[in-house]
C-alpha cells in the first residue's frame, strides 16, 4: 500500500489564481476609488498606445496649434453580456464614434465613458448593499493597436509591451488591464470585449473572452476580422459593480490627467451623463525616452546572475560591456583584474560566461559593485519641460502668478530620472483660495497619484519647505494655505522601481528624490516671494499717492484761496490746472520712490556702493510750471533782481510743501 504523504503536499498555483482573488492589491476594491481605478488603468495605456503610433509610425504630424472644437454625446449601451455578436460590437462602435468622425483619424484622443446599467438580481455574499450599482465601462483610443498575435495575449498577468526594460512609461508591470478583467467577472459573471486594429493592418479583430485561473482566455466570441471606423486604435468595453459614483474621484483623476497630457484631447463621459472636454493645448509631442541597458548601480546580485545565466555573450568583456551602461573596454578589463585577486582560478577577458563557477561570479560581481561609475545617460529621462507646464497651468487656472521649473537629470540606484515643479497663486481666484480642494498635485511621469498622499516622497518633501520664509502661510500638515497650489511631477524609469505598492500611489522616500524635490519647491517659493513683495509694493504707492493727492485737492483749494485775496494778481490759474500740476509733481515722485524700494529688494552684492542721495530733479522741474503761471508779466527793478517780488509766490516754499 503506497503512503499518499509520499506524493507530496505542495501545490503549484498561478499568478492569475493569486491575483483574481486579491484584486484590492491594485486598487480595485468596492469602494468610490474603483472607478477612479478603471479610468486609471485604461487612460494611461492609451496615452501609451497614442505616443508609440506619433513616435514610431509618425501618425499624428502637422497638428494645428489647439484642436478642433468637437461635441459629444452618447447613448446607452445595448450590448447583452454573454450573447454580444461581433454585429452587435460594430454597430456599438459605430454611434460610439460618430460624434467623432472628423477628427477620429488625424487627432490624438482617447474616450472613456461610465454609464449605470441594471444589476443582477442576485449580487456575490460579498457585495452587498443598497449603494451597490452596475456599470458598464467604455474605452477607446487611437493609438498604435494591437496585431492579433499580441492581441491574443491581451489581459493575460505579466504579458506587457513595457515588461522587460525599464523605461519612462505610464505602465511596466502587466497588471492592470488583467486585474480590471479579473475584477469584472468576479463581481459580474461578464466577459470582455476587445476590439483593436494595429496601424499596419488592413483589418481590426473582435473577440469577447473571459480570463482563466490558468493565465488564459476562454473566448465565446474568437477573434474575428471586422472592419471599424478608424485607421487605427483599440476599443474595451467591460461591467464591474461597486458603491455609487460620487464626483471629484474619476473625473479629478482625468482632469490633473489632461493638464500634463496636454498634447492629447481627453473626453470623459461619467454615469450622471455629464461630459467633459479637454481639447488639445499644444501641438507638439514630447520626445521619446530612450532605452538604455542596466546601470551598474541599479544591479543586484540575483540581477547579475539572471543575466549571466540568460546573456547570449560568449566571452567575459562583451558580456560586462554590452551588458551594462557606463561599462567600457577599460573599466571592464579593472573589474576582471580586482575580481582575480579573490580567485584561485583567474578570468581573463575572453572566459567563457556559462562556464563561470559561483565562486567566479560572485568574486566578479564584488568587484563589480565596487568600481565608481558615471551617472546613467540623461536622455532616457523626457520632462514636460518648464514652458510647456507653466503655460497649460497658467491656461488651466487663470492665476495671475504661475512659475515652472525643471531641475537637472540626475540618478540613483542607477536609474535617470528628474523633478520638475510648478506653483500657481492668486489670492482673488476662487479656484486657488477653496481650501476644501487639493493644495499639492502629485505625478509620476504624467499620471497623477490621488491616494496615499503622506505616505509619497513628493508630500513629504513638499511639507518639510518652510513656506513661511516665502510669505505663505503653513498649515497643520505642512503644505501652504491660502490662494496657492504646487505641482510635482518625477520622470525617468527610476519611478518603476520606487513605487511603495503595486497600486502605484506613492512613491518610496528616496534621500536623493526628496532633496531634488524640495530644491525646486524652494527655487519656486523664492520666485513667489519676489512677485508677492513687489505687490505690497505697488499697494503701498497706490495707498500712499491716494493720500497725497487728497492733500493736494486742499492745497490746491488754499492756493485759490490766496489769488482771490491778492488784488495785485493778474494772472490767476483755476483750480483744476494747480491741481492738475501738483498731481504730476505726486507722481513722479511716487514712481522714483517705487523705483527705489525695488531696488532695496534686490539680494545685495559683495561690492558695496556709495548710497544715491535723494534726487528730486523731476519735483523741481515741475515747480516752475506753477511759478510761470503765478508770476506776474512785471519787470523787475535792479534793486530787487535777486530777491522774491511781492508779485511771484516763492519757488522755495512751493518746493518744500510739495515735498512734505
Amino acid at each position: 500500500m503506497t503512503d499518499s504523504s509520499s506524493k507530496g503536499v505542495i501545490k503549484e498555483g498561478s499568478i492569475a489564481q493569486f491575483m483574481r482573488k486579491r484584486t484590492q492589491l491594485v486598487g480595485f476594491s468596492i469602494e468610490r476609488h474603483k472607478h477612479t481605478q478603471y479610468v486609471a488603468e485604461f487612460l494611461d495605456n492609451a496615452l501609451d498606445a497614442i505616443e508609440t503610433a506619433h513616435w514610431k509610425y509618425k501618425a499624428f504630424n502637422n497638428l494645428s496649434p489647439q484642436s478642433p472644437q468637437v461635441e459629444y454625446s452618447v447613448k446607452p449601451l445595448n450590448m447583452n453580456g454573454a450573447r454580444v455578436k461581433v454585429t452587435d460590437i460594430s454597430a456599438r462602435l459605430k454611434e460610439l464614434l460618430e460624434p467623432l468622425k472628423p477628427i477620429i483619424n488625424d487627432e490624438p484622443l482617447t474616450l472613456i465613458i461610465i454609464q449605470r446599467v441594471e444589476k443582477p438580481e442576485i449580487l456575490p455574499d460579498d457585495i452587498q448593499g443598497s449603494d451597490i450599482e452596475m456599470y458598464s465601462f467604455e474605452a477607446f483610443d487611437n493609438g498604435v493597436g494591437m496585431r492579433p498575435v499580441d492581441l491574443e495575449k491581451y489581459g493575460i498577468y505579466l504579458a506587457s509591451s513595457k515588461a522587460e526594460k525599464l523605461k519612462q512609461t505610464r505602465g511596466s508591470q502587466g497588471f492592470g488591464a488583467p486585474s480590471a478583467f479579473s475584477d469584472a467577472q468576479n463581481t459580474t459573471g461578464k466577459p470582455i470585449v476587445v476590439v483593436s486594429k494595429h496601424i499596419k493592418e488592413r483589418r481590426g479583430e473582435a473577440s469577447v473572452f473571459y480570463t482563466t485561473g490558468e493565465n488564459t482566455k476562454k473566448y465565446s466570441v474568437p477573434p474575428t476580422g471586422v472592419q471599424v471606423p478608424f485607421k487605427h486604435g483599440t476599443y474595451v468595453q467591460l461591467s464591474y459593480l461597486n458603491v455609487k459614483y460620487v464626483r471629484s474621484y474619476a473625473d479629478e483623476y482625468v482632469r490633473q490627467t489632461a493638464l500634463l497630457n496636454s498634447h492629447v484631447t481627453i473626453i470623459f463621459v461619467d454615469p450622471n451623463g455629464d461630459v467633459a472636454i479637454y481639447p488639445r493645448r499644444v501641438n507638439q509631442f514630447p520626445a521619446e525616452p530612450v532605452y538604455t541597458e542596466p546601470h551598474p548601480e541599479s544591479t543586484s546580485i540575483g540581477d547579475f546572475q539572471d543575466l549571466i545565466r540568460n546573456t547570449k555573450h560568449n566571452k567575459l568583456i562583451d558580456f560586462l560591456t554590452k551588458s551594462f551602461c557606463r561599462i567600457g573596454g577599460k573599466r571592464a578589463k579593472d573589474i576582471i583584474e580586482n575580481a582575480n585577486k579573490d580567485l584561485r582560478y583567474k578570468l581573463s577577458p575572453n572566459s567563457q560566461v556559462k562556464k563561470l563557477s559561483d565562486e567566479q561570479i560572485n568574486a566578479l560581481y564584488k568587484a563589480f559593485i565596487s568600481m565608481k561609475y558615471p551617472s546613467p545617460p540623461v536622455d532616457t529621462v523626457v520632462p514636460v519641460g518648464k514652458e510647456v507646464l507653466q503655460e497649460v497651468i497658467k491656461k488651466h487656472f487663470n492665476a495671475e502668478f504661475v512659475e515652472a521649473t525643471t531641475r537637472p537629470p540626475t540618478s540613483s540606484k542607477g536609474l535617470a530620472f528628474v523633478v520638475e515643479a510648478a506653483i500657481a497663486y492668486d489670492p482673488n481666484n476662487p479656484a486657488l483660495n477653496d481650501s476644501g480642494n487639493t493644495v499639492l498635485y502629485r505625478f509620476t511621469n504624467r499620471t497623477p497619484k490621488l491616494r496615499d498622499n503622506s505616505d509619497c516622497a513628493i508630500w513629504k518633501a513638499a511639507s518639510s519647505v518652510n513656506w513661511k520664509n516665502y510669505k505663505i502661510d503653513r498649515g497643520d500638515n505642512g503644505l501652504p494655505k491660502g490662494p496657492v497650489k504646487l505641482f510635482v511631477n518625477v520622470s525617468g524609469p527610476f519611478v518603476h522601481v520606487m513605487f511603495k505598492a503595486q497600486s502605484k500611489q506613492a512613491l518610496a522616500a528616496d534621500d536623493i528624490l526628496v532633496k531634488e524635490i524640495k530644491l525646486a519647491l524652494e527655487e519656486l517659493g523664492r520666485k513667489l516671494k519676489a512677485h508677492i513683495v513687489k505687490g505690497e509694493i505697488e499697494t503701498r504707492k497706490k495707498q500712499r499717492a491716494q493720500t497725497l493727492l487728497e492733500h493736494a485737492k486742499v492745497f490746491a483749494r488754499s492756493l485759490v484761496s490766496i489769488e482771490e485775496t491778492d488784488p495785485e494778481l493778474k494772472v490767476k490759474p483755476t483750480y483744476e490746472e494747480l491741481y492738475k500740476n501738483i498731481e504730476e509733481m505726486i507722481l513722479s515722485t511716487e514712481r522714483k520712490t517705487v523705483q527705489k524700494e525695488r531696488k532695496q529688494q534686490k539680494p545685495r552684492t559683495k561690492t558695496k556702493k556709495p548710497r544715491e542721495k535723494i534726487k528730486t530733479e523731476t519735483l523741481d522741474k515741475s515747480i516752475p510750471k506753477l511759478e510761470t503761471k503765478l508770476e506776474i508779466k512785471s519787470e523787475p527793478t535792479p534793486e530787487n533782481k535777486s530777491e522774491a517780488t511781492p508779485e511771484t509766490i516763492p519757488t522755495e516754499s512751493l518746493t518744500q510743501m510739495a515735498k512734505t
